[in-house]
């Protein structure tokens, strides 16, 4: 039985509003990158991104898959308000613990060669408690398809941010560690935005809530998750997290340039995949992820193509020319952004469908690969190494997710990856409607 076309449309026009909500982020990057290159030099972004690298992975790898539970749980109506907030509060809590002792434990290691950064890193730890926590709430806020609440604490982020880091700059007193400071600040102001959203009758129970649901299967479904975010995170954050210690402050400069830069394209996967994941909470069905697939594949294509192209005029010009090693990491990320859409919607399918543990084992199996090749390619080839490591792995990744979920399907590989005439006719009748609300917003 086919899809409901009419209210996949409306949520399709969602998904392009939340796509600029999403592209606010590396957007600001491109307009903080070259503020922070030319104000800290290769060797001071090298120590930011080295401090950063590591809160960025902690804060999404020790979630153990709570707030995809509470996305799923909420979503489905499989479990009530009030149960699913004293989950978050709780399991956020307990996440930062471990979170916290994992990271004082290998802080030795990863800064071995730059011991007199551990003191600044030991504080920024402290801030776990807080970023994860909110991370659950929010898991819970995207079951209730509130992407209005998220998207607002998206963008709010990035202006608490970039106002204090142009003054900074502009009276020179912009240093690596209070520019670290800032972006860990802005992101927790940010996040009291969600929680109007969890107070108001929207996000309501949609059971009773006499009856105190149990712990158990929403337990069961995070580990399963936890698993599966544990290879993708390894895959897409711990590049940064090892260069640390493999590599030089200006090779892991250049190295978090171009994957700034390369994320901008990856703004349209993260809001199929969180749209894809809620609606298909409420109806397995896979033509949704293959729409969703068709979709962010033709727009990925697209937007990393004219990317690729502008990379060498741009970046030269925006961040300077010392950073131009970062021109040909960049372009090699690029190539490996089809792949990590394919992976990113398609693991939806796997999700909802009781195939969670399938899509786990996927990506921990990208993860050690990941960490295999990194650890012989960056000591030799930088950031060059990282960047072609990460490529080629989300490439396995995208053939194992589509091999494992397509006999499940009754659907054919051109289901997933060919857009069809319906598709182009959507999604220029989307954003155009998108381009028409900006004109009646901007004078």
């Amino acid at each position: 039985m086919g899809v409901n076309q009419r209210p996949i449309a409306s949520r399709l026009r969602t998904l392009v509003l939340s796509s600029f909500a999403y592209l606010v982020v590396p957007l600001s990057a491109l307009m903080t990158g070259p503020l922070l290159a030319r104000s800290l030099g290769p060797e001071g972004r090298g120590l930011m991104a080295a401090l950063l690298a590591p809160l960025a992975l902690a804060n999404v790898l020790f979630t153990f898959g709570v707030p995809d539970a509470l996305t799923y749980f909420v979503g489905g109506g499989r479990i009530g308000s009030r149960r699913a907030i004293e989950i978050a509060l709780a399991g956020g809590v307990l996440c930062a613990a471990v979170g916290y002792a994992a990271l004082r434990l290998s802080e030795s290691y990863l800064f071995r060669h730059q011991p007199e950064w551990i003191p600044t890193f030991n504080l920024l730890l402290l801030t776990l408690p807080v970023t994860l926590v909110f991370s659950a709430l929010r898991g819970i806020v995207q079951g209730h398809q509130e992407f209005s609440r998220i998207n607002s604490e998206r963008v709010s982020a990035v202006v608490v941010r970039l106002l204090p880091l142009a003054i900074l700059a502009g009276l020179d007193r912009l240093t690596a560690v209070n520019a670290v400071w800032l972006s860990v600040a802005s992101g927790a102001c940010a996040s009291l935005f969600l929680l109007p959203g969890i107070q108001t009758d929207s996000i309501a129970p949609r059971q009773s809530q006499s009856v105190r649901q149990p712990v158990g299967p929403v337990a069961q479904y995070a580990g399963a998750a936890a698993l599966a975010t544990f290879g993708g995170l390894v895959v897409m954050r711990l590049d940064q997290v090892l260069m640390i210690s493999l590599t030089t402050a200006p090779e892991l400069a250049f190295y978090a340039v171009a994957a700034s830069i390369s994320e901008l394209p990856l703004t349209v996967v993260a809001a199929s995949r969180d749209l894809a994941f809620s609606l298909s909470a409420e109806r397995a069905d896979p033509q949704i992820v293959a729409r969703f697939c068709r979709l962010t594949l033709l727009t990925i294509g697209l937007v990393c193509f004219a990317a690729a192209l502008a990379t060498p005029q741009l970046l030269p010009l925006l961040f300077g020319k010392a950073f131009s090693p970062a021109i040909a990491m960049t372009e090699v990320l690029f190539a490996g952004t089809v792949g990590r859409a394919v992976t990113a919607v398609v693991g939806v399918g796997l999700m909802t469908t009781g195939s969670t543990w399938l899509r786990s084992g996927i990506q921990v199996a990208g993860a050690l690969l990941t960490a295999l090749l990194l650890f012989v390619l960056v000591p030799h080839w930088g950031g060059m190494g990282a960047a072609l490591v990460t490529s080629v792995t989300y490439t396995v990744l995208a053939a194992a997710s589509l091999m494992v979920y397509l006999p499940s399907t009754r659907l054919t590989l051109s289901d997933y990856l060919i857009p069809t005439a319906t598709d182009l006719r959507d999604l220029r009748s989307m954003f155009g409607r998108v381009l028409q609300r900006l004109k009646q917003v901007v004078p």
